[in-house]
C-alpha cells in the first residue's frame, strides 16, 4: 500500500498542477511532506485509492464524536453525528461522479477533524486525482462560507512594493490542510481491510479518549543504554522478567510455528513481557499472537513517531488495556532510510539489552 502526496489548491477553480520539486528542501534535495506522491503512478489511470483530508488547524467542525467504545451494534454504538457543515461535505463527496463520471464512490468515513475516502476510477480520466480533490475542496468550501463556518476570502491591500502582505490559511477562510494524503490499494484483500479500518474508526478514537494515559507521548524513556521516545505503558520497562522475539527470515513456517508456541508457553507461564522490533514475518506473527493471549508486549519501532501519530488496530486494544509500549530509538523520517540491515541489526541488540536490563 503507497502513502504519497497530491498537493493541490482550494482557493481557486482553476487547480494547480502538481509539481513535486516545490517541495523538496534546498539543503538535501529530498521532500520534507509527509504527504508524497508515489512518483511512477500515473493518477490518471484505473485505481482504487483511499484519500484523506483534514480541516485546516484539525478543527473539528465536520461532526461530534458520540457513543460507547464497549458497545459494537445499537444506538450507542461508537459515531460521528455531522454537523451542518459534515452534512454538506457527504453532499459534496456523493456528487463527484456528476462531474467525473469515471469514478465509483465505494466509502467516506467523516470524523469530526479530517475524512477518509474511498473511491474507485474505473477507466483512464482526462484529468488526474488531483484535479477530483481540488474539485471536491472547492465545493466543500463554497459550503462552509455558505454556511458561516469560515469567512469569505478579504481582498488585503498592497503595500508600496506592490506585493499583498503573506496572511495565514485561516484569515483566508480556507477549509482544507493544503494537499492531501492517499493510498494506492495494489493488493488482494487490501480494499476489504480498509473498509473495516474505516468503519471502526470512531470506536478507535473513542478508546484513545477513554484512556489518554496510554495514547499520550511520555516523551523520552531511558533504557538498555539510551534515550527513546515513548508511548503507552511506560512501566512494563520495571517487569523483572522479559523475553525477546528475533526470528530469521529464512524459517519455515512449522518452524515459526514451533518458536511461536514456545515461546508464548514460556512468556505465560513466567509473567513475562514479549519485547520485539516486529520486522521479519515471523516476528510479526508472535508479536500478534501475544497480544490476543493477553500478554504484554514492547515494540521497538523501526522508524520514529510522525505528526499525529496513531497505533496500527492490533496495537489498539493492547495499548488501551496497558499492555503495550512503543518505543522509538531514532527520528522521525518520511525518506527512505538507509543502511536497512544496519538498523535491523541495531533494533535486535536494543531488543537484546532491553530484556537484560
Amino acid at each position: 500500500m503507497e502513502e504519497r502526496e497530491n498537493r493541490e489548491t482550494e482557493k481557486g477553480e482553476k487547480p494547480m498542477e502538481m509539481k513535486d520539486n516545490s517541495h523538496k528542501t534546498w539543503a538535501t534535495g529530498k521532500k520534507a511532506s509527509m504527504k508524497r506522491r508515489c512518483e511512477p503512478h500515473n493518477y490518471n489511470e484505473r485505481g482504487i485509492y483511499m484519500l484523506t483530508l483534514c480541516t485546516e488547524g484539525r478543527r473539528p467542525m465536520l461532526g461530534t464524536l458520540k457513543g460507547n467504545p464497549d458497545e459494537k451494534e445499537g444506538p450507542d454504538s461508537p459515531n460521528v453525528e455531522l454537523s451542518a457543515l459534515g452534512w454538506e461535505v457527504l453532499a459534496c463527496w456523493k456528487n463527484i461522479p456528476t462531474f467525473f463520471p469515471a469514478i465509483r464512490l465505494l466509502k467516506l468515513c467523516i470524523m469530526p477533524d479530517h475524512i477518509h475516502g474511498v473511491l474507485f476510477v474505473t477507466e483512464k480520466m482526462e484529468r488526474h486525482l488531483g484535479h477530483v480533490v481540488n474539485g471536491f475542496k472547492v465545493g466543500t468550501r463554497k459550503a462552509a462560507m455558505r454556511l458561516g463556518v469560515i469567512a469569505a476570502p478579504v481582498a488585503q491591500p498592497t503595500g508600496q512594493d506592490g506585493l499583498r502582505p503573506h496572511s495565514k490559511h485561516s484569515e483566508h477562510g480556507v477549509l482544507w490542510e493544503p494537499g492531501y494524503n492517499d493510498r494506492i490499494l495494489l493488493r488482494k484483500g487490501q480494499l476489504e481491510r480498509m473498509l473495516a479500518y474505516l468503519d471502526d474508526n470512531p470506536r478507535r478514537l473513542l478508546i484513545k479518549r477513554k484512556h489518554p494515559e496510554f495514547f499520550t507521548r511520555l516523551g523520552t524513556v531511558q533504557t538498555a543504554g539510551m534515550a527513546m521516545e515513548a508511548m503507552g505503558n511506560r512501566f512494563l520497562l520495571d517487569n523483572p522478567i522479559k523475553i525477546q522475539v528475533q526470528c530469521s527470515r529464512s524459517l519455515y513456517p512449522q518452524e515459526i510455528e514451533q518458536q511461536k508456541e514456545s515461546l508464548l508457553q514460556q512468556a505465560a507461564d513466567n509473567g513475562a513481557v514479549v519485547v520485539s522490533p516486529c520486522i521479519s514475518p515471523g516476528e510479526q506473527q508472535i508479536a500478534t499472537a501475544a497480544l490476543s493471549e493477553g500478554l504484554p508486549l514492547i515494540v521497538l519501532l523501526l522508524n520514529g513517531f510522525p505528526p499525529f501519530f496513531k497505533p496500527q488496530p492490533r496495537y489498539l486494544e493492547a495499548c488501551s488495556e496497558g499492555r503495550l509500549l512503543m518505543l522509538a530509538p531514532y527520528p522521525f523520517q518520511n525518506e527512505k532510510i538507509e543502511h536497512m540491515r544496519q538498523r535491523c541489526l541495531q533494533l535486535n541488540s536494543l531488543a537484546s539489552a532491553i530484556c537484560h536490563n
